[in-house]
């Protein structure tokens, strides 16, 4: 079989998705005209969580100028 070549990260790409995923989740949680459920809430709030170790995690990347392993 043929090898596939492998892709290089876009880490860009991952700070901007981060990004939007931590503005939408917090104009989410600051615009609540009512209470959701508990599962909800906790949801929303992981979703912030990851939204920001991965941006961080990227801003980093491309701050260190990473280059794939291999």
């Amino acid at each position: 079989m043929a090898e596939r070549a492998r892709r290089k990260p876009n880490w860009t790409l991952q700070a901007i998705l981060c990004a939007g995923v931590v503005v939408w989740q917090s104009y989410d949680l600051a615009t609540a005209v009512e209470a959701g459920s508990t599962a909800l809430l906790a949801l929303q709030w992981v979703l912030l969580a990851c939204g920001l170790i991965g941006g961080v995690g990227a801003l980093v990347m491309l701050a260190r100028g990473a280059q794939p392993r291999g």
